[in-house]
């Protein structure tokens, strides 16, 4: 083989040796780049999925009932446990010594009723839910048009889209478009929908004495009540696309 064919077949295996190793560290790259990329998509959606089910309450959140208001439930626990009569009932104080309990970060009540609701005019029958200021935290509030409570015991609502739809009179149709919240939610903001709620309140006393047999000053007011229809005028100041309800 002469001079020129030796030099001829040297580069041109050098030629290929360098497409070969460029070949191979490309191929590298591009599986490092890849098992990188799905590691970060791994983790991300890791931590979201974290950060949703601990903003959601399904971990951290314990739900405290009284035996008085399940009778009947579980006749076992009925009959190994202590009678609805001997249970504690969950009032304020009860409340308030819950939430000094070490770990304990607040105990609300857990309010909801189903009651009317007129807005210009027109009666409304819906569910009605209390929400603590805490939950302002809640994925559910996160496309939230207007904002949320200004305050504990301010007179306002916060609306969920569905029933926002019934008060502008907007019928979803089958197959077309969902109304947008933000388009809800700009005639709503600022109005006032009235509430009609029955209330529980202390009868006048009886002139004659107590009997024996009703001593107990606390069985006695517990039995002596009548209810009253009360309203109360709230002010829209937020429509909700989800329901924080069913984050949990």
């Amino acid at each position: 083989m002469k001079m020129p064919d030796l030099t001829s077949l040297a580069l041109r295996n050098l030629r290929e040796s360098l497409l070969r190793n460029s070949l191979t560290t490309l191929g590298i790259s591009v599986g490092v780049a890849s098992l990188v990329a799905m590691l970060s998509l791994g983790i991300g959606l890791q931590q979201l999925f974290s950060r949703r089910l601990a903003k959601s309450g399904l971990f951290d959140t314990v739900l405290v009932t009284s035996r008085r208001d399940l009778r009947g439930m579980n006749r076992e626990e009925e009959r190994n446990g202590p009678t609805p009569g001997e249970s504690r009932v969950l009032d304020e104080p009860a409340r308030l010594e819950i939430e000094h309990l070490p770990n304990v970060l607040e105990a609300y009540p857990d309010i909801r009723f189903i009651t009317e609701l007129r807005f210009e005019g027109k009666p409304h029958l819906t569910m009605i839910s209390a929400l603590p200021d805490s939950a302002k935290s809640n994925d559910a509030f996160e496309g939230m048009q207007g904002s949320y409570f200004s305050s504990e015991t301010a007179p306002e609502v916060i609306l969920q889209k569905t029933f926002a739809e019934e008060l502008l009179g907007k019928t979803p149709v089958r197959g077309g478009d969902e109304p947008n919240v933000a388009d809800l939610a700009k005639p709503l903001l600022g109005k006032e929908v009235t509430m009609r709620y029955a209330q529980r309140a202390p009868s006048p006393s009886p002139s004659s004495p107590p009997r024996a047999d009703l001593a107990d000053s606390n069985e006695l007011a517990g039995a002596a009540y009548s209810v009253v229809s009360r309203e109360q005028t709230l002010k829209i100041v937020g429509v909700a696309d989800l329901d924080p309800e069913n984050m949990r």
